[in-house]
């Protein structure tokens, strides 16, 4: 009892003396301290986030993703890996998706957004937060999103060239045994398996070309649907872990932000929230 105590009590005080900083409450000298305990409190607490990533093929996507997951538990959302778990699991809608499947037919994009659209409100996505990973690969997609409340409140833009793309492509290898990836040129892979690793017929530099056109040309339009203060574009082609200092930073300050506004629902009264020091 006396740890859960301390524990509210510290969350109160955190919270009425961040109230302050932003209502002018106190002084300049005190905002650094404030900052840094309320940092501190936003790790711990592990709220969650909805959160859409894009980038063209190639541009650190899945390493971004996979940190995130690491670091802030959010559920990745994949629409292929949310197709073929609904059919692997036999699932009514994953049945019906195979009919087509079975067909060589397109599954409809009604069926899909169905599939992803219960997945995003389980109690599971719900709670932990979720990364939109391909999903939104079209404007009808972004607009089925935000038909179903789930608007993301940050949507990541990794800003990397057709030329990065293409050394990135160029090289790259992937084991068709644990699908891992691997480039040539920067990351090989371990001798005992260099020889049973695949390239994609897609990695070959007229295919790049199309596909980074095709994202380009899709990108604006996918976005489009989303509050502008939500889409942030930062540079995706410095080294893994620089690109992911600069994306966990935006993700920090939106968990922030949403905390914040969490902060004035109903009203904030400065006095209310008085914290001596």
């Amino acid at each position: 009892q006396a740890s859960l105590h301390t524990s509210f009590q510290k969350e109160r005080s955190s919270t009425a003396m961040f109230r302050r900083v932003l209502l002018g409450g106190i002084g300049a000298s005190a905002t650094a301290a404030v900052a840094l305990s309320y940092k501190q409190s936003l790790a711990e607490e592990k709220m969650s986030l909805k959160m859409g990533i894009f980038a063209p093929p190639g541009g650190g996507k899945g390493t971004v993703c996979k940190k995130l997951i690491r670091d802030y538990g959010f559920v990745q959302v994949s629409t292929g890996d949310l197709l073929r778990d609904a059919v692997k699991k036999k699932t009514p809608l994953g049945m019906k998706a195979k009919e087509y499947m079975n067909k060589g037919e397109l599954v409809p994009a009604d069926l899909i957004h169905e599939i992803v659209g219960s997945h995003l409100k389980s109690p599971e996505v719900v709670e932990k937060g979720f990364v939109l990973d391909g999903v939104c690969r079209s404007k009808a997609n972004s607009e089925f999103i935000v038909s179903e409340g789930l608007t993301p409140d940050l949507c990541l833009i990794l800003d990397v060239s057709e030329a990065c793309v293409q050394e990135r492509l160029g090289g790259r290898v992937i084991d068709p045994v644990t699908k891992d990836s691997y480039n040539v040129n920067t990351m090989p892979p371990p001798p005992e398996i260099a020889d049973r690793c695949i390239r994609r017929k897609d990695d070959y530099p007229e295919a790049i070309t199309k596909r980074f056109n095709l994202y380009e040309k899709g990108l604006k339009e996918v976005l489009s649907v989303f509050p502008p203060a939500t889409v942030k574009k930062i540079p995706g082609e410095g080294p893994p872990d620089v690109v992911y200092k600069l994306v966990s930073k935006k993700v920090d300050e939106t968990l922030a932000h949403k905390k914040m506004e969490t902060l004035f629902e109903g009203g904030a009264d400065p006095k209310k929230d008085d914290v001596r020091t």
